[in-house]
């Protein structure tokens, strides 16, 4: 990478807030042209990708099962022959800290446009989501970006994050995470809240918005948490094969948290803000619940 620039983590995402065609996709349709326009301040590296549809109370992501698509470069040149199957492109949809690796990454400049087409051979879908991960690269000094101090010694350290009483419906904005004083954080990874129906109620759509102290966010919307992060235990389950049979993900959890690159380095006493947003929808949440999260990476002690 040219050394002249700065490397700032980034999610892209492609939903119904980008294109109201994908809040409900039906059984065999085609959609072709949507668009996702790149930011103008800073060019993109398109490094993994996931898709997501919004859960029901059935808590499964089956209906992705039939999902195929083809999606472009920066100049328009798709990079698919034809349409494929998302099952047979990536683990569980790159869902649970599984994104799909892009190797190399793909370089879009700014306000370059991403053109995905879509056909659903499948059963119909409801709030089609799909992320672009990667970073975007900025002049030396252009955004903050704090980072090692020459001399330094690190600790493996994991920060839990609670969250009180979030409703069935709610958007939190610019919650405050504070680093302690003692020494800096790195943040490389996180681990998410186990997505659970007990009793009638049910924490499943749940997204976050990361952004650094001056209010610069980390995507361009709402990432649910099981995109961003890993979760320690997950209930939901995805098909296999083409008949399909429908398993718990495996291998996921805290020996595969959600990975930031890059890293994020907060100094100390210093901040991150987030958004919270809690939609269950046809899940049939019926009460406000607690929960904690964890941001997991390393303290860093200057020498």
């Amino acid at each position: 990478m040219i050394p002249a620039l700065q490397q700032r983590h980034y999610d892209y995402v492609l939903g119904p807030n980008q294109d109201a065609r994908l809040h409900a996709v039906a059984a065999g349709a085609v959609i072709t042209g949507l668009f996702l326009e790149m930011d103008s301040d800073a060019p993109f590296v398109l490094t993994g990708r996931a898709v997501r549809h919004a859960y029901t109370s059935a808590l499964t992501q089956t209906n992705l099962r039939g999902l195929k698509t083809k999606w472009t470069g920066p100049t328009r040149d798709y990079r698919h022959q034809g349409f494929i199957l998302e099952s047979l492109q990536m683990a569980y949809y790159g869902q649970f800290g599984n994104p799909k690796p892009i190797v190399p990454g793909i370089l879009y400049p700014p306000r370059s446009v991403l053109i995905l087409d879509l056909k659903n051979t499948g059963s119909a879908i409801t709030d089609l989501s799909f992320y672009f991960r990667g970073f975007k690269l900025f002049p030396q000094g252009a955004v903050p970006a704090y980072t090692y101090p020459r001399k330094f010694a690190s600790q493996t350290f994991a920060y839990p994050v609670p969250v009180s009483q979030l409703g069935v419906s709610e958007i939190r904005l610019n919650q405050i995470f504070t680093c302690k004083q003692d020494a800096d954080f790195v943040l490389r990874a996180g681990q998410g809240i186990t997505i659970s129906s007990v009793g009638g109620r049910t924490l499943a759509e749940v997204a976050i918005r990361l952004k650094d102290h001056q209010k610069n966010p980390y995507s361009n919307d709402f990432v649910p948490f099981d995109i961003l992060f890993g979760t320690g235990s997950f209930p939901a389950v995805v098909p296999v094969g083409p008949t399909p049979s429908f398993v718990t993900p495996f291998g996921t959890g805290p020996n595969q948290p959600g990975l930031f690159y890059p890293e994020i380095y907060v100094p100390m006493n210093h901040q991150l803000l987030y958004d919270l947003q809690r939609a269950d929808g046809s899940g049939g949440s019926n009460v406000a619940e607690n929960f904690t999260f964890n941001f997991i990476g390393g303290k860093v002690f200057q020498k």
